[in-house]
């Protein structure tokens, strides 16, 4: 039997508690919501393999085991050189497939971006290290996959979403998900934004007035300053960030009544089924984060993401996950707007997970990884 292993992350941080926030903030990767990554791959695989960072050498992943799976997130773009990586991956002798790689462009479609030499030196080494002449690759959607054909990849990948939406396992969540998302709505909690989305300002602020009128909480997944604010390190915040902070949010609050404020509603989590446990204390989750309104839909609640790129939209898409474009509700929405832009199909999400769950069997079988 093959021997495999993840090139990423750990699934969870058992020890969150006693471990500092920034070692904390990099064990997860920069964003909570990579651990759901982690996590929906190992229970499609059902292990928990062992794990190797990115930034290992060559040698120390050749002696982790015989295949690589390696989560991804939006490595092409003209953002990220991966040329570092490709120079790893040269020296590798082990198989590699590579999960939910996305791309990141503008609001639509059509848009290509540019992808740098050592990204693309990296893409040839790692299709070259698939166990078959089949697919080691899958993206997120199907504008991903656009871009891996404009640069000659796209028979080496797949467009499957996240894996993240097969981590429940009912066969009717879809209709189940129906009937919720058809009742009301009285305690609603934020998958919250970033402070740097400015465009989003007056969206994310409406959310915080409808979290504050139904007594919610703001979920936070980055960065890592909210990180540290949501786990009472508050001197480890630059007063500037707070003031950013404050201004994104549209809050009128004093600095000492802004501390309290944080304080009530900011949390966060670094262990998958913790964090679905919680969500289901909420009849809605909203926000424009993909993984956090995911995790409430794995966990049976309903959710609405707000897509403002098109890495979120593509991956809604993929996966019929309700989702409005940021620029449609620029101003921001109400409590009784959330039901109107939620539309939802539960038999047509429940078919689509069933059709994306035996892609991911065959792609995995294909890569020498059985999976029941």
């Amino acid at each position: 039997m093959k021997k495999i292993f993840t090139f990423g992350l750990n699934e969870s941080i058992p020890a969150s508690a006693s471990i500092g926030t920034k070692e904390l903030y990099n064990l997860v990767g920069h964003n909570t919501g990579n651990l759901a990554f982690h996590y929906a791959i190992n229970r499609l695989i059902n292990t928990v393999p062992r794990t190797v960072s990115w930034s290992s050498s060559a040698e120390q992943i050749n002696l982790m085991g015989d295949i690589g799976i390696m989560p991804c997130a939006n490595q092409l773009g003209s953002h990220m050189n991966m040329g570092g990586l490709a120079n790893t991956f040269k020296n590798l002798k082990t198989n590699m497939l590579a999960i939910g790689l996305g791309a990141q462009g503008g609001v639509g479609h059509d848009d290509i971006p540019v992808l740098p030499q050592g990204t693309l030196s990296w893409l040839e080494e790692l299709v070259a290290r698939a166990a078959s002449d089949k697919p080691n690759i899958t993206v997120r959607g199907d504008y991903t996959l656009k871009v891996m054909e404009h640069y000659g990849f796209g028979d080496k990948a797949i467009s499957m979403g996240c894996p993240s939406l097969l981590i429940n396992k009912s066969r009717n969540l879809g209709e189940q998900l129906e009937e919720r998302y058809k009742s009301n709505y009285q305690k609603v909690a934020i998958a919250s934004g970033h402070p740097n989305w400015k465009a989003l300002s007056a969206i994310e602020a409406s959310l915080v007035r409808i979290m504050e009128d139904t007594h919610g909480m703001y979920i936070v997944q980055a960065t890592d300053e909210a990180v540290a604010l949501s786990r009472n390190d508050f001197d480890l915040v630059n007063p500037a960030y707070i003031s950013k902070l404050k201004s994104y949010l549209k809050l009128n609050l004093d600095d000492a009544q802004f501390t309290q404020w944080i304080r009530k509603y900011f949390i966060s989590f670094y262990n998958i089924p913790a964090w679905m446990e919680y969500l289901k204390r909420f009849d809605f989750i909203v926000g424009a984060r993909i993984h956090g309104v995911m995790l409430a839909i794995q966990a049976g609640v309903p959710g609405l993401c707000i897509a403002h790129d098109s890495r979120i939209r593509e991956l809604c898409e993929k996966s019929k996950i309700p989702y409005v474009m940021a620029d449609q509700i620029k101003d921001g929405i109400t409590l009784n707007d959330l039901k109107t832009l939620s539309e939802f199909d539960g038999k047509a999400f429940d078919k689509n997970r069933e059709t994306i769950a035996e892609q991911y069997k065959m792609f995995f079988a294909n890569n020498g990884v059985s999976i029941r």
